[in-house]
């Protein structure tokens, strides 16, 4: 793409403070700047005392204050002692792309980078480069010379969040026999700089409200030849600091360290930032930040609905006669898939090749379940030891191509080690290869994947609707936890939360009114929508309900921000061609009316427009249908802890 005249002078502006920086001779330069292309963000990256750090500025407030940058490898340390070789000229990154799923369809990868080599006292390299965007900032280290191996052994990154805010964080969960799966709670607004629970510190992603800007971190492009990382437990001043996996992840087998061979990029340290929440959830820098798609033809790619009948009976995804019953729920409503979860190679009154019979006879498609074990977990749930050998592996995904099979749901990863990302990544390569569908779950969190393999269609790493099964405390937060996850969890790619549960379990009933969960159909996004709860509820809803579950796409061209904070509310509009949905979730246990605006929508256009929100109790979804003039009032009225939903066509 040709630069227009705004990016044209933003570059110039760029080169005009480099050299300034610079005092005409870049061997002198203690301070490096990139700024976006509209000039809101600059990253600057500065050298004190041979020490590097760096910070951002929003307009002119500081989003990250002065932050330490280093990496030590097991033969070399980058931390200090470092002198400045050169800097490169400033590079503009215009790129479009195409996502197979994701909030939006269409996407442009659109910044500016410099890149800094240095080196230490021994004189061996290390580049930086850094990139600013119109929505974030993104830096990663580089050793772009030689061909020997490596082990990164730390890393000295840190994130200064100014402490006057709030923040919503997640504990990074300690090793046990289910984890760590990214499955714990979000503080919600609480102190930044405040220390994590445990000593395994926090989760990425982290999100702030401090001053006059919304901030977000997180981690993207994370390849093979790295871990994956969090934060450590101490923030003390509101420094967020790089920890590495802990060391009993995956039972303690495998290093925490990363080894590799030169040449070295590490994982993108991504800052999503705006004066608004919307700039945090309308941003796609995970995925601007990505490989570019691996995958030369997608179009046996195909996200959908599916039925799951594993929430509402543990027990059923090895009887033949429940999935086959929810085989028949998903044409019913139709749905693309079915899902048959845990142990079905030991089914009861049936067999899987009668399964996949009988669901391809209904043109519905079928999604296995496999755990990823390994020596990596001891769960018993089976099928086991398939997806963590190769061989095992790549013909297990023939057959079930052969089968008519679409793809598969794979569970129990328990570790951020290096050998267990290559494992993902190795699954992702060989079911593309097969045309064979992903769903990770008990999982590491998104880093962008799904740009680099459109077939990843969605991963768990959510404290979701599974946990109504046994978690009362999750149960009664769970109308705060869904509008947290939505400007946290859910920015950074697909989540597979299972929503729209209506029925209860009678150690957890719901306090989310039934609107408040048929929302969440198009407040989560996920390749992969399913629908988790029993078959009786779905098949009883009113006729305008089911149409509407019918039709929800799981899909989208656009995703906007209308309204909300997060724990309190929610609103966000998606675009299906012509068709906009809009949905609402309540945070709090308190009624609430709300004036809508919907910008997006060219004033005078006529629409037609269904709501479906909460009648006089919780369990009641009521609809309307009308004729609606853009531009016009609208107004919704939400019942404690309730939702709504809005589907508007032309």
């Amino acid at each position: 793409m040709k630069k227009n005249a705004l990016q044209f002078f933003s570059s110039l502006v760029l080169l005009a403070s480099l050299y300034a920086c610079n005092g005409q001779k870049e061997t002198t330069a203690t301070k490096w700047s990139v700024a976006s292309p509209d000039s809101s963000l600059q990253l600057s990256v500065f050298a004190e005392s041979g020490q590097l750090f760096y910070t951002v500025l929003s307009g002119s407030d500081t989003a990250v204050g002065k932050s330490p940058l280093g990496i030590t490898r097991a033969d070399q340390q980058f931390n200090d002692e470092l002198s400045f070789v050169s800097v490169s000229p400033a590079k503009v990154i215009d790129e479009a792309y195409t996502m197979t799923i994701g909030k939006r369809k269409e996407n442009r990868n659109l910044g500016n980078e410099i890149i800094i080599s240095l080196k230490n006292k021994n004189g061996a390299p290390l580049q930086i480069a850094a990139r600013a965007y119109n929505d974030g900032v993104a830096f990663r280290y580089q050793f772009a010379e030689g061909t020997e191996k490596v082990t990164i052994n730390a890393e000295a990154t840190g994130f200064a969040i100014p402490t006057e805010g709030k923040a919503w964080l997640q504990s990074y969960g300690i090793p046990n026999d289910w984890g760590p799966a990214y499955e714990q709670g979000f503080t919600n607004g609480s102190a930044i700089g405040a220390m994590a629970k445990d000593s395994s510190g926090w989760s990425f992603p982290a999100l702030f409200h401090s001053k006059n800007n919304w901030i977000l971190i997180t981690e993207a492009g994370l390849a093979e030849n790295y871990f994956a990382s969090h934060l450590q437990q101490n923030s003390e001043g509101g420094v967020y600091k790089i920890r590495l996996p802990e060391k009993g992840e995956g039972l303690g087998t495998s290093e925490i360290t990363a080894t590799t061979t030169l040449p070295f990029q590490s994982p993108w340290r991504a800052i999503i930032i705006g004066k608004s929440l919307g700039t945090i959830i309308e941003s796609n820098l995970v995925h601007d930040l990505a490989a570019p798609s691996k995958v030369s033809d997608v179009s046996w790619i195909k996200p959908g609905r599916a039925s799951w009948n594993w929430w509402g009976e543990h027990t059923g995804s090895k009887t033949f006669s429940s999935l086959k019953n929810f085989v028949d729920l998903a044409k019913e409503m139709g749905w693309e898939y079915s899902l048959v979860d845990a142990n079905w190679d030991i089914m009861e009154g049936g067999t899987i090749e009668e399964l996949v019979k009988y669901a391809n006879e209904k043109q519905i498609g079928l999604l296995l379940w496999y755990n990823s074990g390994g020596v990596h977990n001891k769960v018993t749930e089976r099928p086991r030891d398939i997806m963590s050998d190769a061989v095992k592996r790549k013909e297990e995904f023939k057959k079930l191509n052969a089968w008519g099979v679409k793809g598969v749901k794979i569970d129990f990863f328990q570790s951020d080690k290096q050998d267990i990302i290559k494992l993902y990544l190795d699954i992702l390569k060989d079911a593309a290869d097969a045309n064979i569908l992903i769903d990770f779950h008990g999982c590491t969190l998104p880093r962008g994947w799904s740009r680099t393999y459109p077939n990843l269609m969605s991963m768990e790493a959510i404290k979701g609707a599974e946990q109504y099964g046994w978690d009362s405390a999750f149960a009664k937060e769970a109308p705060s936890h869904n509008t947290v996850v939505m400007c946290t969890r859910n920015v950074v790619g697909p989540m597979d939360y299972t929503p729209v549960t209506f029925s209860d379990y009678e150690c957890c009933p719901h306090t989310t009114s039934n609107a408040h969960e048929l929302a969440l159909s198009v407040l989560f996004e996920s390749g992969l929508l399913h629908f988790a709860d029993r078959a009786a509820p779905y098949r009883g809803l009113n006729a305008q309900t089911k149409s509407f579950m019918k039709a929800v796409p799981v899909t989208w061209d656009n995703t906007k921000f209308i309204d909300g904070e997060p724990g309190k509310l929610m609103v966000l509009a998606r675009q299906k061609g012509e068709e906009w949905f809009v949905a609402g979730a309540n945070g709090e246990n308190l009624t609430k009316e709300l004036d809508l605006k919907l910008p997006f929508l060219k004033d005078g256009e006529k629409y037609k427009m269904m709501i479906l929100k909460d009648g006089a109790k919780a369990t009641e979804i009521k609809v309307e249908e009308l004729e609606y003039t853009a531009g016009s009032p609208l107004k919704v009225s939400l019942l404690g802890n309730g939702g709504f939903t809005i589907w508007l066509k032309k």
